[in-house]
């Protein structure tokens, strides 16, 4: 069966995989698809890995992989490696195994300028319920936080602990805190 795997850092996991049959872009698009097919369709009488990654699936280059990977050549195995499980429709998502692989990563959450991008980065960025935590634990030590501030993250945790819509419980957290930059 194929698989998705979902990483906050795709050329990292690549290092990891063992094949030959990498297919690397920024953007998937139709064009790759044909050239995909092409390589898959090439007879091995061995099993055969091919991975796509990329962080943007181009909605109709999906609907050509869809075909792919819902009647694969035999002895061929397709893996899909991206950093969001929203860059893919939910038609793939159904039809392959999702898996998560985290690297841990030492950039810096910059407080001081929180905007609408950076937000956006971090809703996009499939944290899990404990790297969100983090990020509240962080925001509470690092940031001088009013009253406010401080019950919106707390009731936040809660939420979380609910497994709650994590990219809403994000969103309330640091547009709380944007806002406040912005008064600043």
């Amino acid at each position: 069966m194929s698989k998705a795997v979902i990483t906050n850092d795709i050329d990292r996991f690549l290092a990891t995989i063992k094949t030959d049959e990498i297919i690397r872009v920024k953007e998937l698009k139709v064009d790759d698809v044909a050239f995909i097919k092409q390589k898959a369709y090439i007879s091995d009488k061995n099993n055969r890995l091919i991975v796509i990654a990329a962080e943007k699936f181009n909605i109709f280059a999906q609907n050509a992989l869809l075909k792919l990977i819902e009647e694969p050549p035999k002895n061929v195995e397709f893996m899909i490696v991206t950093n969001s499980k929203y860059s893919l429709l939910d038609t793939i998502l159904s039809r392959v195994f999702v898996e998560k692989k985290h690297f841990e990563t030492e950039k810096k959450i910059t407080l001081e300028k929180i905007t609408n991008e950076y937000i956006l980065e971090l809703l996009t960025s499939d944290l899990d319920k404990e790297s969100i935590k983090d990020l509240f634990a962080l925001i509470i030590k690092e940031k001088k936080l009013n009253e406010e501030q401080m019950k919106i993250i707390t009731e936040a945790v809660k939420m979380i602990e609910l497994n709650l819509n994590k990219e809403a419980i994000i969103s309330l957290v640091m547009l709380s805190l944007k806002v406040d930059n912005e008064n600043i």
